[in-house]
């Protein structure tokens, strides 16, 4: 599995959320409303997830740790170099 594209868009007055992001993994999955969040002690990405009957239900789930990892760290590390250079949208 292959991080191909990244697309960070800052997001603007909330409170914890830097942004909303947008991956695609091998040029054919897309992965959209995961939220980059900085809860004051570390960045780090938060999955989409729908409500039924009133209980959270995740829609996308990293099933692995190494997973999770590489996504979190190729999501912020493409953060840190859009906003070094005033990229974000």
């Amino acid at each position: 599995m292959t991080i191909t594209d990244i697309e960070i868009i800052k997001t603007e007055n909330k409170a914890r959320q830097l942004a909303d992001v947008k991956i695609v993994i091998d040029d054919c999955l897309l992965i959209q409303n995961v939220k980059l969040i900085d809860n004051g002690e570390r960045i780090f990405v938060a999955f989409s997830y729908t409500e039924r009957k009133g209980e959270k239900v995740a829609d996308v789930i990293p099933l692995t740790h190494k997973v999770r990892g590489y996504i979190e760290d190729e999501v912020i590390k493409k953060y840190r170099e859009l906003t070094e250079r005033n990229e974000c949208l």
